[in-house]
């Protein structure tokens, strides 16, 4: 009986010794995401939508009407002082400013 008592414990602690390192392995997958999306961003010549305005005023003159995210940066529609409406691409990994 006391064999039998023993076995158990012993497997109870090992199985909550194998979740715990499963545990583990688990948080080093995501600090490695966290720390791989820091990287990425630190390799981005326009980090943020207010960044992209600020690039996409020094170049163009007039009013900025929406900012949207694209897949490889921003766009801005800018209202000038003509009242012409025209769209400025800012190139997130270049920092490139173009307009459309």
């Amino acid at each position: 009986m006391k064999l039998g008592l023993t076995l158990a414990l012993i497997a109870c602690l090992f199985a909550s010794f194998g979740s715990m390192a499963g545990n583990d392995r688990q948080d080093d997958r995501t600090q490695s995401r966290n720390q791989n999306a820091k990287n990425e961003q630190r390799r981005l010549a326009v980090n943020s939508p207010d960044q992209a305005v600020a690039m996409a005023q020094r170049q163009f003159q007039g009013k900025v009407l929406s900012v949207q995210s694209s897949g490889s940066g921003y766009r801005i529609k800018i209202l000038n002082n003509d009242g012409q409406v025209f769209s400025v691409s800012v190139d997130a990994a270049s920092g490139r400013v173009s307009r459309n």
